[in-house]
């Protein structure tokens, strides 16, 4: 989630341990909070991808503190792992 309250989600799609994979990262919805602190989460009925990874799969996006970027994190089984920086995130 970033400071506004946007979702960002990883979609992934995995063939097995060695691949192929595909991901992409979307904005899913927004969490709000009330004045009186009810917590709200609104799904967006059709996510905007903000990005797509081919031969990657992403599973982890975390926004970095006081930065625009979010951290990407993938797990490519038999191919091992990478992380990656993008500017998803709010500052």
């Amino acid at each position: 989630m970033t400071n506004s309250g946007r979702i960002l989600a990883s979609s992934a799609a995995d063939a097995g341990d060695d691949g192929p994979f595909d991901s992409a990262v979307s904005d899913a919805g927004r969490v709000t909070v009330s004045a009186a602190g009810r917590v709200r989460v609104t799904l967006a009925a059709h996510p905007t991808v903000l990005g797509t990874f081919p031969q990657y799969k992403i599973e982890g996006v975390e926004c970095l503190p006081g930065s625009t970027d979010a951290v990407l994190g993938t797990d490519d089984e038999n191919l091992g792992g990478f992380l990656r920086t993008m500017s998803f995130c709010e500052a």
